[in-house]
């Protein structure tokens, strides 16, 4: 619990572990699906929008393999 306490007050963890988490679901799922679905349909866009995830992140995969 004490563990959880010293989190909860620290601005960046709650950056890093909370917010950003919503953020990136807020984007691509509550924004990117209605651009999808008219242009493929629903069951093909609620499949590509992971790839679209995939594909925003693909940049953490190139510094790992940098360094």
């Amino acid at each position: 619990p004490r563990f959880w306490a010293l989190c909860l007050g620290d601005v960046r963890w709650l950056r890093n572990q909370v917010v950003a988490p919503l953020t990136e679901e807020l984007v691509f799922r509550a924004c990117m699906l209605p651009m999808l679905v008219p242009c493929a349909g629903p069951g093909p866009a609620v499949l590509a929008c992971p790839l679209f995830f995939g594909v925003a992140h693909f940049h953490h995969v190139i510094e790992q393999l940098r360094f």
